[in-house]
């Protein structure tokens, strides 16, 4: 989606395409998706925000870029830190669970200790 900005007067001339950024995109996913487990609509953040469903349903398309002050206003109203609305979350597969290394760094160790042995039987 394009937005086209045309500025005509006597002295300038010109025009601006400005689309939706991937990042505002992404933002304003996350900031959907944070709303919505929250049980909170469009009209409730609006309202909160003190602007229009309209204004507060483009930032969560992606079509404007909130400001920072905007994105902190947003955070409390969802109680929720601001890197929750802007950094994108680890994949799930990247997720190590402490246990699973627990368990795996015992089985290395007896491996190795196994190699020792056998090593020094051969000597």
């Amino acid at each position: 989606m394009e937005a086209l900005l045309s500025f005509n007067d006597s002295n300038t001339s010109f025009q601006y395409i400005r689309s939706m950024t991937p990042i505002a995109k992404e933002v304003g996913h996350r900031i959907r998706k944070i709303r919505e487990a929250k049980d909170l609509n469009q009209q409730n953040m609006a309202d909160k925000l003190e602007i229009t469903a309209g204004a507060y349903a483009k930032i969560e398309r992606g079509e404007t870029d909130p400001s920072i002050t905007r994105l902190f206003q947003i955070a409390a109203i969802l109680k929720t830190d601001l890197i929750n609305l802007i950094k994108e979350p680890a994949p799930a597969h990247a997720t190590i669970q402490l246990s699973e290394l627990a368990k795996d760094m015992e089985f290395l160790k007896k491996e190795v200790a196994a190699i020792k042995k056998s090593g020094a039987k051969k000597k």
